[in-house]
Parts: C-alpha cells; sequence; structure tokens
C-alpha cells in the first residue's frame, strides 16, 4: 500500500508537472506568432517603434531572431533599422540579393560585413557587439560567420526609432527598392554580448525554443514589443509558427520531459 500511494502521488506529481507546462506555453503562445511582410515590397509595410530606450546596451548588445526573406523586387532590403540622436544607420541589418549584411554605424567606420541568406528558408541570425573588446560579430545558424572591430571609441546611443522593413533615411524617408518581403520571427535584444557557446545554444534549440531564464534580466526588447508595435500597411501577424507542444519541447528539457510522459503519455 505505501509503494501504491508513492506511485500515485509520483503521477499527479507527474502530471502536474506537465499540465503547468502546458499553461506556460498558451501564456507565451506569442512565439508561436511571426510577422509577415508581403511581396511585392512597398514603402507602406514596415513596422515602427518610436521612442524606443535600449538603456543598458551602451556598451555590449545581442541582437537575435529567424528570418525568413522572399525579395524578388528591391535591390536593397533593410529587415531593421535604428535611427538615433541624428544617425540613420545606428544600427541596421540589410539583405541583398542572398546575404544580410550590418554597416554604417560609425562605431565601425563604416565596415561591411555580412551572411548568407536562402529564399523561402529560415536563418537563425545574431550580431552581438562588445565596446571593451571592440568585437563585433555575426552569426549564421549558430556558427559565427563574420567579424568586425569597432575603432570610433563611440557608445551606442540608446534613445531613437526601430523601424522593421524599412531603411529610415534621416528618420522617415522611406524608398520602396530598400523594404523587406519575408518573414521576421522571435527578435530580441539584450544588454550583454552572447558568447558562442550562448548562441549556438539559441540555434540548437530551434525557431521554437526560448530564451533561456537566466539571460531575461538581459532583455532589452522582447518579441512581443515587436509584435505589438504599430503595424503600416499589409504588414500581419500570422499564427502556427509553432505549436503549443514544440513550445513545451522548447521550454522543458529533453530528458526531463521524456521522463514524465514515459509512463503516462496524453
Amino acid at each position: 500500500v505505501p509503494r501504491l500511494r508513492d506511485n500515485i502521488s509520483l503521477y499527479h506529481h507527474n502530471m502536474n508537472t506537465v499540465i503547468f507546462v502546458l499553461l506556460l506555453a498558451g501564456s507565451v503562445s506569442s512565439l508561436g506568432e511571426l510577422l509577415n511582410f508581403p511581396n511585392p515590397p512597398t514603402v507602406q509595410n514596415y513596422v515602427i517603434l518610436r521612442d524606443v530606450d535600449l538603456h543598458g546596451t551602451e556598451t555590449s548588445y545581442s541582437l537575435c531572431g529567424w528570418i525568413r526573406p522572399r525579395n524578388t523586387g528591391a535591390s536593397v532590403a533593410v529587415l531593421l533599422s535604428y535611427f538615433a540622436n541624428g544617425f540613420d544607420e545606428e544600427l541596421i541589418i540589410v539583405a541583398k540579393g542572398r546575404s544580410a549584411n550590418r554597416y554604417g554605424n560609425p562605431n565601425f567606420s563604416g565596415k561591411h560585413v555580412g551572411i548568407d541568406l536562402s529564399y523561402d528558408k529560415w536563418t537563425h541570425y545574431c550580431e552581438t557587439w562588445d565596446f571593451d573588446s571592440t568585437n563585433y560579430k555575426i552569426y549564421n545558424d549558430g556558427v559565427e560567420v563574420a567579424t568586425a572591430t569597432s575603432t570610433s571609441g563611440r557608445k551606442l546611443v540608446t534613445k531613437g526609432t526601430i523601424v522593421l522593413g524599412q531603411e529610415q533615411d534621416g528618420g522617415g524617408n522611406f524608398d520602396a527598392n530598400q523594404a523587406f518581403s519575408g518573414d521576421l520571427y522571435n527578435l530580441f535584444m539584450l544588454d550583454s554580448s552572447l558568447t558562442a557557446e550562448q548562441v549556438s545554444q539559441l540555434y540548437e534549440k530551434g525557431r521554437c525554443g526560448t530564451l533561456d531564464p537566466a539571460l531575461h534580466h538581459n532583455l532589452v526588447l522582447a518579441w512581443e514589443d515587436f509584435l505589438d508595435a504599430p503595424r503600416n500597411g499589409e504588414v500581419a501577424v500570422q499564427r502556427g509558427t509553432c505549436s503549443q507542444w514544440e513550445l513545451v519541447r522548447g521550454m522543458v528539457d529533453e530528458e526531463l520531459l521524456e521522463h514524465l510522459l514515459k509512463d503516462h503519455p496524453f
């Protein structure tokens, strides 16, 4: 009888844990939503975050997310631009042809670095910068593919305007030849420079993985901030990127999940 009681208690504990994780997945269902920028690219399609405060990123940051480009007409397609204190390209991610590039920030003396992107295929993009080491790095699907060194000694300006889908060119002078078409997902910014191992772990978790809880206190911009920002033109939030089950698998250690469901599958 004691063993039976123990087994029943363990069963309830395990099922309560699974139910809790399912509820947790429901509470972050925004992780299943992407931003779609339709074809053909136009100046009307963009998302704007005004008066953002990137406090804490003056000397280090990480900007990561998933990109699926579908450009057909634009000669230069801008995924993200950050205009601050008169600098139109304080931060910028550009897709041209099949590469995404980060350039223009005076911190890097106009250096141009890039990664390869494939159309209609998800790519995990991550860029990191650290003022003290002067290192700026780009990662493609968890692997470092480009690097640069900041030379100006200038820190990042932390208050300005972020636009998804367009370059700002002085704060709003949009150009159809610079418009992005495709999907963005789970974009976020931290006030710390991730290590190569941390970036690799992010990628290995897959598109439906979640940020390590130990890094939550470093979060400056979350994906929800981009989803909640004003959308213009035909930019739309689309569901179905990740199922609830995939979200659960992204939150719980694989061995623990298998143990919980081994004897009591749904």
